[in-house]
This record gives structure tokens, sequence and C-alpha cells, in this order.
């Protein structure tokens, strides 16, 4: 009777200890990468297909007089932006509201707002030196991308192109998402509805 619980017990020691193995060879044969996925909480793609920036409280085709009566009471008590400015050029007309920018044609405008474009948070990134392209890729998943070198077409709001810069571009719902990376790290982001919208 001993002897049975005795072979009974360095039975289950050797299965434990053969578990053990099993689990060290699967961590050793594990595949190596240069960047690990972004653990992201936003689901980047619905809403961007939505025409959507979840930080930003417009989305593409949200009517324009509306978001200038609006715009002030989405604001945070303190903060520095004290009015929502209007620059209207001759074909388009920006609406300035300090990290976030919307922009129309004015032969679009019963469309609503064609370009959103954020410039502190987007889709839980915090831009600006935080996080890089690589973290942009893993984020959105597995939707085709275009990696190039910033255009004009691409950073259109500001005055010049940065050096070393760059542009992740994606196609999403029939509206175009960029991110401007700036000396490594996301700086930008743009949600654009082409169908309104000239670069």
């Amino acid at each position: 009777m001993k002897i049975s619980k005795i072979i009974s017990v360095i039975l289950v020691l050797a299965l434990c200890l053969s578990f053990v193995g099993c689990a060290k060879n699967e961590e050793d044969t594990a595949p190596v990468t240069s960047v690990a996925p972004l653990a992201h909480s936003v689901n980047i793609v619905g809403y961007a297909e939505k025409g959507e920036i979840p930080e930003v409280p417009y989305t593409l085709g949200h009517d324009i007089e509306n978001l200038k009566e609006t715009f002030m009471s989405h604001i945070d008590e303190g903060s520095e932006i004290e009015e929502l400015i209007v620059d209207e050029g001759d074909e388009d007309v920006w609406l300035l509201g300090g990290s976030m920018t919307f922009c129309y044609e004015k032969k679009n405008k019963e469309n609503g707002i064609s370009v959103i474009i954020a410039q502190e948070y987007a889709y839980d990134f915090s831009l600006g030196g935080v996080y890089d392209a690589d973290d942009v890729i893993h984020a959105v998943g597995l939707e085709t991308y275009e990696r190039a070198e910033t255009t004009k077409e691409d950073a259109f709001f500001l005055p010049v192109i940065p050096e070393n810069s760059e542009c992740i571009k994606y196609s999403i719902g029939g509206y175009d998402l960029r991110f401007i990376i700036i000396d490594g790290y996301v700086s930008a982001v743009t949600l654009t509805d082409p169908e309104n919208w000239e670069y």
C-alpha cells in the first residue's frame, strides 16, 4: 500500500515536471519581434468608418452651424480656448478650436464638416512625443496602409512640411485617415471626407 502511494507521488511529480518543461520549451521557441504590439483599447477602424475621432465631439458630415453654436459647451472650464475662431478663405473655411480644427469647402457646406484635424489626442493616442509609427500600425491592425514621406497634401494644415516627417495613410470606409509622424512620433491625425474636400 505504501509503495503504491510512493509510486503515485513520483508519477505526479514527473507529470508536473514535464508540464514545466513543455512550457519552458514553448517560451524558448516563441518568435522574437522588434516591436511589441501596442495594447490599444480603441477600435480605430470602427470609429474611422463612421467618420469619428472619439476625443473630438463632432463627426465628419456634422452640421456647420450647429458646430459653431455648440462648440464652446464641449470645452472644459479653465481652458485657454475662449472661442471657436472662424478663418474664411476664398474657397474653404477653417474652424479653429485649439487642438481641434474643422474644415469645409464653401461649395460643400451643406454636407457638413469635411476634415477633422486633431493635434493633442486622437484614437487613445496622446500626440507629440509618446507614440511612434509602429505603435500606430499595430493599433490599427490588418488594414492596408501606405507609409511615405509627408507631402503638402498630407500636412495641408501646416505652414511648412517639417523635416524628418512621414505619413501613415489609410483609406477606411471611404474616408482618409492620416497619421503625421514628426521626429519619429505621432504629432497630428487627420480624418477627411475626400468626396467633399479637395487637397
